[in-house]
């Protein structure tokens, strides 16, 4: 990967704090993390986010991270306000040339081995999707969180990936189910952090996509927007398609 974080701002920037009911989405802007540096701040964001909702006992400084953020078909991404790191996520693929063992939510969900075999064209993982524990201003914090879940959108859009799955909390099911339809993978399992049951959902992109913008114009993805995430994605992305056209298997 290069080191050097790229930029993809998907509107024109306005300029809100987080204290501001008013947020919209503009206000966000999304890089793919490659310096060392922000990729810390990243894992330290995460352990912040995780200490506070109870899944893991906080420790200054401390990194939050597995072996999957260190694999060539990951992305790590963050979401930046005013130049502030205030959320992160991390995009896994498992693209066609790619075993499923590059998706961390491999080894407690069986069932997606068959989602894997009708996803002609592979599939994508959200994780890890962390807020500022910091930030307590709900609209915002639902603002940015789907923010996050549309950058994810227009990475899998970019990356012509089949279906993307995420593996969320209960109180989050609803939510993939009714405004991406989404659909449950398997039985919920004990996937890490915490001890708590985290259910599976998985989604065709071009039909979440279009129930998406149906219910709500907010996760529509220029484009524009796809041309420049393959851009960001290209350290990602083109030793992928190199493998693919070889016809080889990692």
């Amino acid at each position: 990967m290069s080191d050097k974080s790229e930029l993809v701002p998907f509107r024109l920037r306005r300029a809100p704090s987080p204290q501001d009911p008013r947020n919209n989405a503009d206000a966000f802007d999304i890089r793919l993390l490659t310096r060392r540096p922000d990729l810390t701040e990243a894992f330290r964001l995460r352990h912040r986010a995780y200490a506070n909702q109870g899944l893991i006992a906080l420790a200054d400084g401390e990194e939050y991270r597995d072996a999957h953020d260190d694999l060539p078909t990951t992305a790590i991404f963050g979401g930046f306000d005013n130049g502030r790191l205030v959320a992160s996520m991390r995009l896994c693929f498992s693209f066609p040339s790619v075993s499923l063992t590059s998706l961390p939510c491999a080894p407690y969900y069986p069932a997606l081995g068959e989602l894997k075999i009708n996803a002609s064209n592979g599939l994508a993982e959200v994780s890890r999707l962390c807020i500022e524990p910091e930030i307590g201003n709900t609209s915002y914090r639902a603002t940015l969180y789907g923010f996050m879940v549309r950058s994810a959108f227009a990475a899998a859009r970019a990356a012509d990936i089949s279906a993307i799955v995420v593996a969320t909390r209960p109180e989050w099911v609803s939510y993939y189910k009714h405004l991406l339809s989404f659909e449950q993978v398997g039985t919920p399992a004990l996937y890490p952090p915490g001890g708590i049951p985290i259910t599976l959902l998985a989604g065709l992109i071009d039909q979440a996509s279009r129930r998406a913008q149906m219910r709500n114009r907010f996760f529509r993805v220029s484009d524009e927007d796809v041309g420049r995430m393959q851009r960001m994605l290209a350290p990602v992305l083109e030793p992928q398609s190199a493998a693919i056209a070889s016809g080889g298997e990692r």
